[in-house]
């Protein structure tokens, strides 16, 4: 090796050793590669919550009135911004009919019951949308609507168990506490002679506690 050749290895050596010695912190930095500290998530959650329930049937003759459901999700994640969601809620429905003849204010209770899809573009908020079945509890007016039993039951069959479709989004706020905003609406085929009808909808908003914390890394 020529004396020309040991002195070009010997100026460019310390120059290879150094890119060589700060190529992760090269790459972390120019192409955004390396461990992701943030990438934690757990695949199993809870959340109690509280939703108030502004809800109608879909007639033109009926009111929209307040109500409220409450109950829990069990959350499953394949990812950090992939879940799928279930869980109970017990759902009240209230409404009134706007007809000369009709004022009366139904009353009905399910246990509504979804399988849906959430994603998450950030730890804090997620979007939700799935299907929904709702098994009707009780079916009460404000008047006797059952002579027979001058009750104010709905006997049974006047109303029925139907599957539905939800949107919601849902926020982290403060600590295991969130803070969402829901539609849902349900169908079901109903007698056409009848005031009454198996379709309805509802605008929630709602109080969630998760009983693990979403933001802190599992152990």
């Amino acid at each position: 090796m020529s004396a020309s050749s040991v002195k070009w290895l010997w100026v460019l050596l310390p120059l290879f050793a150094a890119g060589f010695a700060q190529g992760d912190a090269n790459l972390l930095m120019q192409y955004n590669k390396g461990p992701d500290l943030d990438g934690f998530y757990r695949k199993w959650n809870f959340d109690l919550h509280f939703h108030g329930v502004y809800g109608n049937s879909q007639l033109e003759y009926s009111i929209y009135k307040i109500s409220y459901s409450t109950g829990v999700y069990i959350q499953y994640k394949f990812s950090k911004t992939l879940a799928l969601n279930s869980g109970w809620d017990y759902f009240n429905l209230n409404y009134q009919y706007d007809l000369t003849r009709n004022q009366s204010h139904d009353q009905l209770s399910y246990l509504s019951m979804p399988l849906t899809l959430r994603v998450f573009p950030s730890r804090k908020l997620h979007f939700e949308t799935g299907l929904l079945y709702n098994h009707l509890l009780t079916a009460q007016n404000s008047e006797i609507v059952d002579f027979r039993n001058q009750s104010t039951t709905y006997p049974q069959g006047r109303f029925k168990n139907a599957f539905g479709w939800l949107f919601a989004a849902q926020y982290n706020v403060w600590k295991k506490f969130s803070l969402s905003t829901q539609y849902r609406f349900y169908k079901k085929a109903s007698d056409p002679l009848s005031d009454q009808t198996n379709d309805f909808k509802a605008f929630l908003i709602g109080v969630h506690y998760w009983i693990l914390d979403p933001k802190k890394k599992p152990l």
